[in-house]
């Protein structure tokens, strides 16, 4: 980084720092007190609820068995998309994640850039979306009920949306037996 573009990064940032230590005021004696929200009820336990679809299935379970034996990296719990969702990468090579999504089905599933491509995986309703992310990128999407989904995602560093695409319908067709039938 050269230095003038040091000098616009800092004087980029210069603002938000001096808003950051003007945030806190000691003209107020006392100790502060985070406000907390309320607790929402219980969730059912009736087995039926989004929140638990999935059970004790964890994504990460679901990737590691296709990715390890290609050499990736071991898996790493990921939230971008799911609270239950994992991400192995293959250094040059490319990067995958496996999401279960309780409360979203693959109607509800955003083909980014690319297009929703009906398809099944196993004898499952899926959808497959080349580059999705641009391109060297795809997504496949499995049904596990019409409000619930995993996905299988690859972000290749070189390569086309076909190659991207065969590497997530791998994941997800390896995955798929091991997902919860829905209802």
């Amino acid at each position: 980084m050269t230095t003038k573009t040091r000098f616009r990064v800092f004087a980029a940032l210069l603002p938000a720092m001096a808003l950051t230590v003007s945030a806190c005021s000691s003209e107020e004696p006392g100790n502060a007190t985070p406000v907390t929200s309320p607790t929402p009820p219980p969730s059912s336990s009736q087995g039926n609820g989004p929140e638990n679809i999935f059970g004790d299935l964890k994504a990460c379970d679901l990737l590691a068995p296709t990715t390890t034996p290609k050499g990736f990296d071991p898996p790493v719990v990921e939230t971008a998309e799911s609270d239950n969702g994992c991400a192995a990468q293959k250094r040059r090579y490319a990067s995958v994640s496996i999401y279960l999504v309780p409360e979203a089905g693959i109607d509800q599933l955003s083909p980014g850039q690319g297009t929703k491509i009906p398809t099944k995986v196993g004898d499952r309703e899926a959808v497959e979306i080349p580059g999705d992310s641009g391109t060297e990128a795809c997504t496949v999407a499995i049904a596990v009920t019409p409000n619930a989904r995993m996905t299988a995602s690859t972000s290749l560093n070189e390569g086309t949306n076909a190659e991207a695409c065969a590497l997530s319908r791998e994941i997800a067709t390896a995955a798929e037996p091991k997902l919860p039938r829905g209802n």
